[in-house]
């Protein structure tokens, strides 16, 4: 009998997959079965995730390729919680149909292809996967209270050790030292540089990045510079496990708190490129009132409901909606509630941050030519006193004229460029001209749309129907209420007319064709003090103003009007 293996460990320090091999080729041995050694099919990942390739090799498999598939133990297959005890039971299906049967060592129990599980077989899976799920987090429990101790008695904990500082208890075995913490000073000068950019200086985040990539050739994006000015450990207090540890200081707290005082008046500190900011924190909302966060995926970032991530009693069946998606929708629309004096206020904001700017290149330009000044007077004096010097000194005075000339070619390359920055920093200065703020709709940052989106926006709901499609309404702060149907296979979005209304409950449309008044207008918010919570009046109310009103759902929409119409432009 063919057999091939498969193996899973949560991280590649683990030597538990090398274990499993021995034990399933010990059975092989005993039963005389032909182990597929090449064929063998291991995954590195968690219990709990979603994203298991090796499963999924495991499902392509066929009597072609073997006649049994054998694992240690049922942990290996799955460890998922309570929301996913039915996991295993698929998967030991999932085994069935490639017409391989599996036997799983550690309940000597084998689960042939061409026999149909029974209630018992049923029964006993559930069971085990209640179990490897407690096993789990009695696991993590433990790990996380032997790191406790060991950190309560002082000692490293594997942990990364944070910029600027080297972990010196390495090599010393099992010995607990209470200060591995250690500064390593040629990082250490560069955070010094950091916090005296920003806090002495007035220099801003995204000019402290750009210093230190161009000047000193040191790679660090504007987000690593920020979280590193943000972080207190360079005054001397580390956090870990909810404990503070007393490490070397770097820098002193006032000179933390006076760059913290100068980054939070500075709006250039903001990154231009995450790529995970969330335009919409705080207003997309979720049909059963709680909101949208921002979940990270390996192919897109989805908006989920807080309710599927945290420990809830009942979960929300609503799915998902991509993000870059919904972001397109928002903005697009929102486009053309943007009032003009809004750019004017962003442009004089923007001319007083560079007029700042200029002002600290001056100061630092002042500075040098007063250092260059007092250099070229002390080198006047050098030369002097060399040629009256004996000549057993001589040398000596030689030597400090070289190190003044050096210096003074430093200096003078530091004026080079504080002058090349001052041309570029007005040139920019020049560019805030009334006649591009309409470009700038188009070139703001994420962040400078969701300052938007707050300013116009009530709340972005999105009501799925089903995984691919649903609706997106946007209620305004002006009572103005757009309703998008979106699909998300391809990705398009339909904006319908101002004469539809949307109901939540029910998740359909109504057309009304008669005259509503104004205040009527927004319909069916049942998550805010600020609209009339009696649905069923609000529909009948509706439905008396125009004869021709109908309610319509999302096929009906897309089956009975001009949908490529209304169809977005993302």
């Amino acid at each position: 009998m063919k057999v091939i293996a498969f193996t899973r460990v949560s991280s590649i320090s683990q030597d538990e997959g090398l274990r499993q091999i021995q034990q399933i080729k010990k059975y092989c041995l005993q039963m005389g079965y032909e182990l597929i050694e090449d064929r063998t099919i291991s995954e590195i990942v968690s219990g709990v995730s979603d994203n298991r390739s090796g499963l999924d090799e495991l499902s392509k498999l066929s009597k072609v390729d073997a006649d049994l598939i054998i694992v240690s133990e049922t942990s290996r297959l799955t460890r998922k919680n309570e929301d996913d005890y039915l996991d295993l039971l698929n998967i030991v299906r999932a085994v069935q149909k490639t017409g391989l049967d599996l036997h799983i060592l550690g309940s000597s129990k084998t689960y042939k292809s061409d026999i149909k599980l029974t209630l018992i077989d049923v029964i006993t899976l559930v069971i085990e996967s209640d179990r490897n799920a407690r096993e789990r987090e009695q696991n993590k429990i433990r790990f996380a209270t032997g790191k406790k101790s060991k950190l309560d008695r002082g000692g490293y904990i594997g942990h990364t050790m944070p910029y600027g500082y080297y972990n010196n208890s390495k090599g010393l075995g099992k010995i607990i030292k209470t200060d591995y913490f250690s500064i390593n000073e040629d990082e250490a000068k560069i955070i010094r540089i950091m916090f005296d950019l920003i806090a002495n200086q007035g220099y801003s985040v995204n000019k402290v990045a750009i210093y230190l990539n161009n000047v000193l050739g040191f790679k660090c994006s504007v987000v690593t510079t920020l979280n590193r000015i943000k972080s207190l450990v360079y005054t001397g207090t580390f956090n870990l496990m909810g404990k503070e540890i007393n490490v070397p200081a770097i820098i002193d707290m006032e000179t933390f708190l006076r760059a913290q005082a100068n980054i939070n008046v500075n709006h250039l500190y903001v990154s231009k490129g995450n790529k995970h900011y969330n335009m919409l924190k705080g207003i997309a909302k979720c049909p059963c009132g709680c909101s949208l966060y921002l979940k990270l995926n390996r192919t897109a970032s989805v908006y989920n409901c807080l309710t599927k991530s945290f420990i809830i009693e009942k979960k929300c069946d609503n799915f998902g909606v991509n993000v870059e998606f919904l972001n397109k929708i928002v903005w697009n629309v929102t486009k053309k509630f943007i009032n003009i004096d809004d750019f004017k206020a962003k442009t004089k904001e923007q001319k007083q941050l560079i007029s700042m700017e200029i002002k600290s290149i001056e100061r630092r330009k002042t500075a040098l030519s007063a250092d260059k000044s007092e250099l070229n007077q002390n080198i006047e004096n050098l030369v002097e006193n060399i040629v009256t010097a004996n000549k057993s000194i001589q040398p000596i005075l030689n030597k400090k004229l070289s190190e003044l000339v050096i210096t003074a070619t430093t200096i003078d390359k530091a004026i080079e460029k504080i002058n090349i920055e001052a041309t570029r920093t007005q040139n920019r200065l020049k560019d805030l001209v009334v006649d591009l703020l309409p470009s700038l709709v188009d070139n703001i940052t994420d962040e400078e749309k969701h300052e938007i989106f707050r300013k116009y926006i009530y709340d972005v709901t999105y009501h799925s129907i089903d995984k691919n499609k649903g609706f997106v309404t946007i209620c305004y702060k002006n009572k103005v209420e757009i309703i998008i149907m979106i699909n998300n296979r391809p990705k398009q979005a339909y904006q319908l007319p101002l004469s539809f209304f949307f109901n939540p409950v029910d998740k359909i449309v109504i057309e009304t064709k008669g005259s509503i008044p104004y205040e009527k207008k927004i319909l069916y918010k049942i998550f805010s003090d600020s609209y009339d919570n009696s649905i069923g009046e609000e529909r009948e109310m509706i439905l008396a103003l125009s004869e021709t009103s109908k309610e319509l759902t999302y096929d009906d929409v897309m089956a009975q009007y001009p949908i490529k119409e209304y169809l977005m432009a993302l």
